[in-house]
């Protein structure tokens, strides 16, 4: 068998085995995320073993290994999409969008992402703006003073690119200058390609980062749209709700659930009094949004970059077996009592340092840790006086 990139195997098991969905993602979630292991090595499989290591049926199991049989053809595809500037990211592929791995659970992500532009976007701080009405004009203006900021701030918009409120603040973030956008698409990038090239420009200036969880050639259905919000509001740092609608409440109600600031406009409605009481914020001042980016910044470096719990290792690891659950570590107030070492508070430099593990730094940010740097050492020299 010829050796491929990791991604064909993916996209041959996926494609090109018959098997169900359900099937195929608990086999890759095991093989490659639990045991760290290529598909390639799981394609040298003899149909007994995938059948007893994963609990298939036996017709199951010859469908697996056959897949085998079909690599140039993905390779080829593979070949095809690359020459219309389209890159498969695969759930391994470094490229791959982080927060998308540390918020959504496992069986949401996607294995494949297609996406198409500047794919350093996929990893920096983006803000959502969601309602699908034709904003008016004093929440037009306020759109176009928050992504004025948020581009001054190298913090980028994520957005469905839908009609309405949508689209006109994709429009706002690329007419600033600087102004940057991950756009989510509820249909194939080649099939989006056929519908409009409005996007050519600052997708071509690596301002625009497109990106889609559906193949390539599908085309727009609404179930898809729904799926593709997912997306969006886990990419998300912070969600913006200039105009409440019924699908807006519902995904910032499950955002504030989730811990995510949300922003609601002055609007007295029932449904901005219902979020605000569950913890959002009025959307006044385009810096208290930055404010509040930052801060998301900073958990999301030690929510993304903490290691994966250990799991323990199985003699012989099954799918057709229901895994043992963990037993439950007992609570002890004797953990408080444990000795705690003092340590010397860290500086501005050693901050940045750890938050640049994360990703980029925004400017504001590295202002602001200067400055109450600054602000410590002056009130050091003035008790020093005393």
């Amino acid at each position: 068998m010829a050796n491929y990139p990791e991604l064909i195997y993916w996209l041959a098991l996926l494609n090109e085995s018959r098997l169900k969905l359900s099937l195929v993602k608990p086999i890759i979630q095991q093989w490659s995320f639990g045991e760290n292991r290529s598909l390639a090595e799981l394609f040298e499989l003899s149909p007994w073993e995938w059948s007893t290591r994963f609990g298939l049926s036996d017709e199951d199991a010859n469908r697996a290994v056959a897949a085998a049989e079909r690599l140039d053809k993905q390779a080829a595809l593979v070949a095809q999409w690359q020459g219309q500037k389209i890159e498969p990211l695969i759930r391994t592929d470094p490229r791959y969008p982080k927060r998308l791995i540390a918020t959504l659970p496992a069986a949401k992500q996607p294995l494949i992402l297609w996406a198409r532009g500047n794919l350093n976007l996929l990893n920096e701080p983006g803000v959502a703006v969601l309602g699908s009405q034709t904003p008016d004009e004093a929440i037009t203006e306020l759109i176009h003073e928050v992504m004025q900021t948020l581009a001054a701030e190298e913090i980028n918009l994520v957005s469905g690119y839908g009609r309405g409120l949508d689209r006109a603040t994709f429009e706002a973030m690329v007419v600033t200058p600087n102004g940057r956008a991950v756009v989510v698409l509820p249909m194939g990038l080649s099939a989006f390609a056929k519908s409009t090239t409005k996007l050519e420009t600052v997708i071509t200036q690596g301002r625009v980062a497109l990106v889609s969880p559906f193949a390539p050639e599908t085309p727009f259905q609404e179930k898809l749209a729904e799926a593709r919000n997912l997306l969006i509001d886990h990419l998300a740092l912070t969600l913006l709700i200039p105009h409440p609608d019924e699908d807006a409440q519902a995904r910032a109600t499950a955002a504030l659930e989730r811990g995510l600031p949300v922003f609601v406009s002055l609007n007295d409605t029932a449904g901005n009094r219902a979020l605000i009481d569950g913890g959002a914020y009025l959307l006044t001042d385009a810096g208290e949004v930055v404010e509040m980016v930052q801060q998301a910044i900073i958990d999301t470096v030690f929510v993304e970059e903490a290691p994966p719990p250990v799991q323990p290792a199985a003699s012989a690891p099954t799918l057709a077996s229901a895994p043992t659950p963990a037993a439950a570590l007992p609570s002890s107030d004797a953990d408080f009592n444990l000795p705690v070492e003092e340590v010397e508070p860290i500086d501005s430099e050693e901050a940045l340092e750890i938050l640049s593990l994360g990703g980029n730094v925004p400017e504001i940010l590295r202002k602001r840790l200067k400055k109450e740097d600054g602000r410590g050492d002056a009130e050091r020299a003035k008790k020093g006086k005393k």
